[in-house]
């Protein structure tokens, strides 16, 4: 399967990207997330729920009222001592391990901007999602202040910001030709990427700016649609409509049959 670069070890990404989550941008950037997956999980219903991501410490639907939540990923959470829990899946983002039409909402939280082929994890994503399943993706937003400074930091070798800068508008694209529909876009973060933006007003970001596309993070919810099959006969086989016959007027008067003449006798008068 062909990758579009070289991506980091999940080894070696998730711990440099669970401590920059740890710093003052990062938990900033990280409640602007969290707000967002919760307005797209307010009327999300089913029985499973997979949140992926590259961070398996983190945890998105507590206040889901999905039955059953799990978390899949490359890394288990680093508190379980490499042995996974029965709440956490280790698989590979590109080859999900689940039935095919087996989960109602999945969570991906920058699995795409950090995999390898993100055209794969798409497709694995429509797979296992069931019909009018929900898929909520959050990614950076290249087209923002953060994602401007993001883009500086590339040029470092050791730098973790070496992922797929996907937009929103490429997103769409790819998600309508997999056969999802565009529910929602929400935009989070409308704020500098400075370190002091943690000690801003938690409130500063109302509930209209969200409708903002300038903001860091976004959250895009798509429904799987299943096209319905009908079959048709091909023309040649369809049967002709039979012609109904039509009605015949009887005559109103009765006509007498024609008799056969006898011929006539010779001298007879």
């Amino acid at each position: 399967m062909p990758s579009w670069k070289h991506q980091p070890s999940p080894d070696a990404l998730a711990p440099i990207l669970r401590a920059w989550y740890q710093t003052d941008l990062g938990r900033t950037v990280l409640h602007a997330e969290q707000r967002l997956i919760e307005r797209c999980l307010t009327d999300a219903f089913g029985y499973h729920l997979l949140q992926l991501g590259i961070d398996s410490e983190l945890t998105f639907y507590d206040d889901c009222r999905v039955q059953r939540c799990f978390k899949a990923g490359a890394m288990p959470p680093a508190h379980i001592g490499g042995h996974c829990p029965a709440s956490f899946v280790q698989c590979d983002a590109e080859e999900l391990p689940f039935e095919s039409d087996s989960l109602d909402v999945v969570i991906v939280h920058h699995a795409l901007e950090f995999a390898a082929n993100p055209h794969a994890v798409l497709r694995e994503l429509y797979r296992v999602a069931v019909p009018e399943g929900r898929i909520v993706l959050v990614g950076f937003n290249p087209w923002s202040p953060l994602g401007a400074r993001m883009a500086l930091g590339r040029w470092r070798s050791n730098s973790i910001w070496r992922n797929h800068f996907l937009s929103v508008s490429r997103l769409h694209d790819w998600l309508q030709l997999l056969g999802f529909a565009m529910q929602r876009t929400d935009y989070g973060f409308h704020r500098l990427p400075l370190h002091q933006a943690s000690q801003w007003p938690v409130g500063y970001e109302q509930e209209w700016t969200r409708h903002w596309p300038g903001g860091g993070v976004y959250a895009i919810t798509a429904i799987k649609q299943v096209s319905r099959f009908i079959p048709m006969k091909p023309l040649w086989a369809r049967a002709r409509p039979a012609l109904s016959p039509l009605a015949v007027v009887k005559p109103s008067a009765q006509l007498r049959p024609r008799t056969k003449l006898e011929p006539k006798q010779v001298g007879s008068r």
